[in-house]
């Protein structure tokens, strides 16, 4: 899988990638919302990773970018945060995530919730 990791943490950014490479995955690494955007947009990725608190722009208002774009909305989202208040919670599984891991980042956790994912259905509606 190639993976996009979104995190304004470079230690975070780094112990993912590792945790990823050595599964067998391919990561390419953002340090923030925007940065992550421009990435998804120019790249194919088969899932994101990314925090909710972030300069610059946030990880709620990536996913919502991400959802509403057509080359992304079928990308699965997986939170990794320190933000465990239910209200984050609703609002990051409103928008769409896949999945919502806390920190600090378990190796395993991440690693058997990459393997439950699919891609979205296309929306066929319009």
């Amino acid at each position: 899988m190639r993976i996009l990791v979104v995190d304004d943490s470079s230690v975070i950014r780094r112990k993912a990638a590792e945790i990823l490479e050595q599964a067998g995955h391919e990561c390419d690494l953002a340090e923030n919302g925007l940065e992550g955007i421009k990435m998804a947009l120019s790249n194919t990725y088969d899932a994101i990773l990314t925090d909710i608190v972030m300069p610059v722009l946030d990880g709620l208002k990536l996913i919502l970018r991400l959802r509403a774009g057509a080359k992304t909305r079928e990308v699965p989202i997986l939170v990794l945060t320190s933000r465990s208040d239910s209200d984050t919670v609703l609002q990051a599984r409103e928008l769409g995530v896949d999945g919502y891991l806390l920190k600090p980042l378990d190796p395993d956790t991440l690693l058997q919730r990459l393997t439950t994912l699919r891609r979205r259905p296309t929306d066929q509606t319009g």
